[in-house]
């Protein structure tokens, strides 16, 4: 189960990348929302938030020198 949220992976080092995977989850939150979807809107909503909070905490600068 770690392997399908590896969120330490060196892909996510980039500010970029950790801030579109946030925003891409909000957007998508929102479209479920739009679309009557609450159960859909609110898993997404709290993987947009989980992500956000898992991005803060990992420390990306030991990776590759960081941003």
């Amino acid at each position: 189960m770690k392997k399908l949220f590896n969120l330490e992976d060196p892909f996510f080092a980039p500010f970029w990348v950790r801030a579109t995977i946030v925003v891409l989850l909000g957007f998508w939150t929102m479209i479920e929302l739009v679309a009557g979807a609450q159960v859909w809107a609110a898993f997404f909503a709290a993987l947009a938030v989980f992500s956000a909070w898992r991005f803060a905490v990992i420390d990306y600068t030991s990776e590759d020198g960081g941003e």
